[in-house]
C-alpha cells in the first residue's frame, strides 16, 4: 500500500501554486503536445490521488504528453505505458516542463 503523501496537503499545494502565479506550472490539458513534463502536484481529493497513483502518476514523475487538444482526452506515456486521461482528470494535474 502506498502512503507517500497526504492528499489534503497536496491539494493545498496545488491551490498555492495557482495563486502564486507560478508561470512554469500549468494543467496537463494546457501543456504543449510532444514535450516531456514532470508532475508538480495533483489537485484533487483522496480518491483522485489514489486513482492517479494506481496509474503511476504522482508528484515528481516524468511523463511525455503525446496528444492534447481542448476538451478531448490527453494521451500520456508514463513508465513505458500509454494512458488516456479525460479533460476533467488532466485539468487537476499540474505539470512543469522537464529540463
Amino acid at each position: 500500500m502506498f502512503r507517500g503523501w497526504n492528499c489534503r496537503k497536496r491539494h493545498k499545494c496545488c491551490a498555492m501554486e495557482r495563486q502564486n502565479g507560478n508561470s512554469d506550472a500549468l494543467p496537463l490539458a494546457e501543456a504543449p503536445a510532444g514535450k516531456r513534463l514532470k508532475v508538480a502536484c495533483l489537485g484533487g481529493g483522496r480518491q483522485f490521488c489514489a486513482r492517479m497513483a494506481s496509474m503511476g502518476i504522482y508528484p515528481g514523475v516524468e511523463m511525455e504528453l503525446l496528444c492534447s487538444s481542448g476538451g478531448a482526452p490527453c494521451l500520456v506515456r508514463v513508465h513505458g505505458g500509454t494512458l488516456s486521461l479525460g479533460a476533467g482528470l488532466s485539468n487537476n494535474i499540474l505539470v512543469v516542463p522537464e529540463i
